[in-house]
């Protein structure tokens, strides 16, 4: 394990990630999770059609599905209808364009069966320039804390890595930067 020294502060570096493996990292994301582009076009279209409840839910069961959550999406489905389901995501949207992305995601944890994990997921595809994932492989790896501050600690992070990435991959968002993050914990 790698220590760096940073004025008084010890830190313990649990991943490394060379600016030149992004392209492949991210090559890879997509092949293990298919789809993304078009999930994020969903999440779009749910924006400029102002959340038709329909495609609200479909929406929603698509990202737990993308996500791997089909062991508990019928649950999700069967405890939140269409109308609490569009409540949630028009009131997340609303804290997105103002900023406040870890509060969104805290807004979409208060439906049923939903976590961080998951509501980080919603979010990231509702706003992929603003939002990250933090679900348990990236909090058990990198030791975030499942919480909102946890949360708001992760997407600083990975702000200040897009940061420093930009000049080599201008076409980055902060989202390809979490998916990288994600890759290489995974081992693609």
């Amino acid at each position: 394990m790698h220590i760096a020294f940073n004025k008084d502060q010890i830190s313990f570096v649990r991943l490394e990630l060379a600016a030149g493996e992004i392209p492949e990292l991210l090559r890879k994301h997509a092949q293990r999770y298919p789809g993304t582009s078009g999930y994020e076009e969903q999440g779009a279209a749910l924006i400029r059609n102002r959340f038709p409840p329909d495609d609200a839910k479909a929406f929603l069961e698509a990202v737990v599905r993308w996500g791997r959550g089909h062991r508990f999406v019928g649950r999700l489905l069967d405890q939140n209808d269409a109308i609490q389901i569009t409540r949630a995501l028009q009131e997340a949207h609303v804290l997105l364009r103002s900023g406040q992305t870890a509060a969104a995601v805290i807004r979409l944890q208060k439906l049923r069966y939903i976590g961080q994990s998951f509501a980080s997921k919603i979010t990231r595809f509702l706003s992929p320039y603003t939002a990250v994932i933090l679900d348990d492989v990236l909090r058990s790896a990198l030791g975030y804390r499942e919480s909102q501050d946890g949360y708001e600690e992760f997407l600083r992070d990975c702000q200040t890595v897009l940061t420093r990435l930009i000049s080599f991959h201008p076409q980055l968002r902060i989202c390809d930067v979490e998916a990288a993050i994600f890759a290489k914990i995974q081992g693609y």
